[in-house]
Parts: C-alpha cells; structure tokens; sequence
C-alpha cells in the first residue's frame, strides 16, 4: 500500500510469521529488534520520514509459555526503537501497533469499549502492549517524538498466519486436500470477536500517521462481534468441502481467554474518515484462495 503510494519502504523482519517470498517488491532486512546496535543501524543508515513499529511476539498463548521473550521483545524492542529515534537529528513520527489485549476482560453489556475504558491485560502478551503503549506516550511528552499508538482488534487476511481466522482457512484448505480426513482442529468457539481485514487496518494506520494526535490511543478493528463458531461456519461454507466438522484440540484453548473483544473505532474515524471497506465475505475468500496457492506442506502447523 505504501509502495503504491510512491514511498521508499524498507521492511524488517526477525522470525517471520508470513511468508517472505510474498514481499519480494520490498526492501527486507533481518533485524532482531532487541538488539540495540541493529535496530539502530538500521534506522540510522534509512533516516526514515515515519516508522510503522509493528515488531513484537504477538500471541498470548505463546506468551505464557515464553513470557520474558515477549517482555524482552515488545518491551526493550520498543525501547531501543525510541532511543533510536531520538538520536536521529530529524525525528520521524512513529505508528505503535498496541492491542486490544490492553483492556482485558470486558463485561458483554459494556461492549463497544473506547478508549478510555480501563487497561486490565489477563496475559504476559497484553501487559507488554500496555507497557509498549506507555513507552510511546513517554517519549512524546519527555522527548517530543510523535508516537501514536493503535489499539489493534483482530485482524486477519491473505499472507497473515497465526490468528484463528488464518487457522481456519488454512487447516481448511488442507483437508480440502486430505479427502480421508474431516476434523478440523480449533480452540474455544464460544468466544466472540470483530474481525477487521489487514488491508483496511493498514489503511487505518496510514491515516493515522497525518490526522493522529501523538500521546494519543486509537481502537482500530471490525463493526460486528461475531461467535467465533460463525467464524469458523463462514469459513467452510466457502469451502469446496461439506463434512468438515469441528474437533476441539486443548493446545487451542488459553489459560484465560477475553469472552468478547469488539472496541469503538469512533475516535478513529473522526481524526481520519477511516471507515473499513472489505467484507468479511471477501476476506475470507482471498485468504482461501491464498493458502490454496502455497504447497501442501505450508499448510502444516
């Protein structure tokens, strides 16, 4: 989106979780975002105009399992990205990818939540992307950096791995594949959730940049929370496959898990005119015909 928009991109990556081969019109480098001397002499060497900090272990089962990896990573990473911008004679402004994992539980009768409702994170996860919003908003008033965080609601859409979404079309493409099976693995389904594409999000954020006020949060995420169940539901009905059922694998479920996550983008929409474009219909049909493309064993997790 941005290269199309005519800007010079350099993209960096450290144990990607997307294929790289997809991003071959870009600049890639290797930059492992808790090592101060390279995270500095990259931004360095690039002198950016804005940085799209969007660097973390991102998943909070992972993060009870690897929870001073995920405080390492989001926490220091983001400190290294800010004093790294610090000592740039031309500051750029910076986009902070945070999420709602911030707010925690939420009780059903209180949801659409903006951004001022209380940050209690349940996860190691959640309580580095408060910490990695609060760093943001301390070197905008120490420093004068223009950070602006985005609480993230789930996302999902072609090239993107690891969210449940993503799950379900690619285990579904697999058994698509596999005629002798038909059970497909998934978590709890009775959670619910707003789905957003990425393209939309990263059009959010691109806005964001001009029209946000630094120090500022932003929700950015999908109008409907739906079951997760319906998710998974509207995922196999675009399936070439009837018989696939559910099978529910323990290794899915967390130790706590959030009964509804769905956020106002409200604030979002009045600083920018953002409003989300893609129907989950097509979102899920282009992340379908996507994992459709990739060899069998790219589908095994």
């Amino acid at each position: 989106m941005l290269l199309a928009q005519g800007h010079e991109v350099v993209a960096t990556y450290y144990k990607p979780t997307v294929d790289i081969r997809d991003l071959a019109a870009l600049q890639l480098q290797e930059v492992d975002i808790t090592d101060w001397c390279a995270v500095w002499d990259s931004i360095h060497a690039f002198q950016p105009e804005a940085v799209y900090h969007l660097a973390a272990q991102s998943y909070p089962t992972v993060s009870w399992a690897r929870p001073v990896e995920t405080m390492r990573t989001n926490v220091i990473g983001t400190v290294n990205i800010f004093e790294a911008v610090k000592r740039l004679a031309k500051k750029p402004r910076v986009i902070v990818a945070g999420s709602s994992a911030a707010y925690g539980l939420v009780a059903p009768d209180k949801v659409p939540i903006s951004e001022d409702f209380p940050l209690q994170p349940l996860h190691p996860y959640g309580v580095s992307k408060v910490a990695t919003e609060q760093l943001a908003c301390q070197y905008w008033t120490g420093f004068g950096i223009e950070a602006i965080p985005v609480r993230i609601f789930n996302c999902t859409g072609p090239r993107k791995s690891g969210d449940a979404m993503s799950d379900f079309a690619r285990r579904t493409v697999w058994l698509e594949r596999h005629p002798a099976e038909n059970g497909i693995r998934v978590g709890n389904l009775n959670t619910r959730r707003t789905i957003v594409d990425v393209r939309d999000l990263n059009r959010g954020m691109i806005l964001l940049l001009d029209h946000g006020a630094p120090g500022q949060a932003y929700n950015l995420g999908g109008e409907i929370a739906y079951p997760m169940r319906e998710l998974l539901d509207q995922v196999l009905a675009l399936s070439s496959r009837r018989d696939i059922t559910a099978v529910a694998d323990p290794k899915l479920f967390r130790p706590t898990d959030e009964p509804v996550i769905w956020g106002s983008s409200a604030k979002l929409k009045a600083a920018t005119g953002w409003q989300p474009q893609i129907p989950l219909t097509q979102t899920i049909a282009d992340m379908l015909d996507y994992w459709r493309g990739k060899p069998s064993e790219a589908l095994l997790t």
